[in-house]
């Protein structure tokens, strides 16, 4: 055997070893080989390939999940809610002062903890609101009952500027009747956020009574008025006030502090806003008695929008100079 032949020999026999080891790694690769016949071609990455995989990994990016922006997504849940639960309502108090000041009254709405923003007895109010009252007060004192009757209407003009009247149509003293004075309040919201309210204003006492109810005196309450949501559907409000009569009546400082609760929701009337709550008066005249006094009342929602209050005034010191007690019975619509 001649050379030549030998190493044709030996090459077809390590082509045949190659197959014999190749097809094996195929059938693991791939699951199912390929019927013998004529060798693969060998891939090629061409053009229209080329582009087919660039539109693959392109939808594959975009099935991917994204990188979350926790400040995008902040932002858009802050709109929905203002849209949607907070009904168009924005904080006062950040912008410029009189950018708002003719701007269409919105409802604020409740605290985060639940707290609403709604009127007890014997306490001020350091928010704005639009509606009627209509009160009943029984005084017990040393010498005749009193007797009165009380309309009052609350109206806010814009979201920074507002107006309340009084008028107590009915007095009885010991059997003898008379009207009352009038008292108008106006009050400049100064801030308005969620938590928080806080506005300044001037009561004024207007001398439309008679002086043998005690009436028939002009005066002028300078006030500034506070209400916070302080969590747990409790909220604090009070008043920090001086009064400035005529008629040689002494002038008096004021301070008034109120803490309550609210337990039930709104929609659940008649038992609706169920709030109980404790308010406490003291106010010092320049010549006269101190009078100190603590004003334990409830709130509660009948329905339409309709509220019921109650409450019972106890003075803590010299009440034999004032009175014994006063009981308020009072209904307030919304509107």
């Amino acid at each position: 055997m001649s050379r030549n032949v030998l190493s044709l020999r030996l090459l077809l026999a390590a082509g045949a070893a190659c197959t014999a080891f190749a097809a094996p790694a195929l059938a693991a690769g791939n699951e199912t080989p390929e019927p013998g016949g004529a060798p693969r071609a060998p891939i090629m990455l061409t053009s229209t390939s080329a582009a087919a995989a660039a539109d693959a990994a392109a939808m594959e990016a975009a099935a991917a999940p994204q990188a979350i922006n926790p400040v995008a997504v902040a932002a858009a849940a802050a709109a929905a809610q203002d849209g949607e639960d907070l009904g168009g309502w924005t904080p006062l108090g950040s912008e410029p002062f009189g950018q708002e000041l003719f701007a269409k009254w919105v409802p604020v709405p409740n605290g985060e903890s639940g707290a609403p923003r709604q009127g007890w007895l014997g306490t001020a109010d350091g928010f704005f609101t639009r509606e009627a009252h209509l009160a009943y007060t029984y005084v017990d004192g040393d010498g005749a009952d009193f007797h009165q009757g009380l309309a009052r209407l609350h109206y806010p003009f814009t979201r920074r500027l507002w107006a309340g009247v009084e008028v107590p149509f009915y007095q009885d003293l010991g059997g003898s009747s008379d009207f009352g004075d009038i008292t108008l309040n106006t009050q400049l919201m100064l801030v308005e956020k969620r938590n928080v309210s806080l506005n300044a204003g001037v009561g004024w006492r207007l001398p439309t009574g008679s002086s043998s109810f005690g009436n028939e005196i002009f005066a002028a309450q300078p006030q500034l008025n506070l209400f916070t949501d302080v969590g747990g559907g409790f909220s604090f409000r009070g008043r920090v006030a001086y009064e400035f009569p005529d008629s040689g009546v002494p002038e008096s400082f004021i301070l008034n502090a109120a803490i309550g609760q609210t337990v039930t929701d709104h929609d659940r009337a008649p038992i609706g806003d169920l709030t109980w709550y404790v308010a406490s008066t003291w106010r010092e005249f320049d010549n006269g008695p101190t009078f100190v006094s603590i004003t334990p009342g409830m709130r509660t929602h009948l329905g339409g929008n309709l509220f019921l209050l109650a409450g019972i005034e106890i003075p803590l010191a010299n009440s034999s100079s004032f009175f014994n007690e006063g009981f308020t019975v009072q209904l307030v619509q919304g509107f």
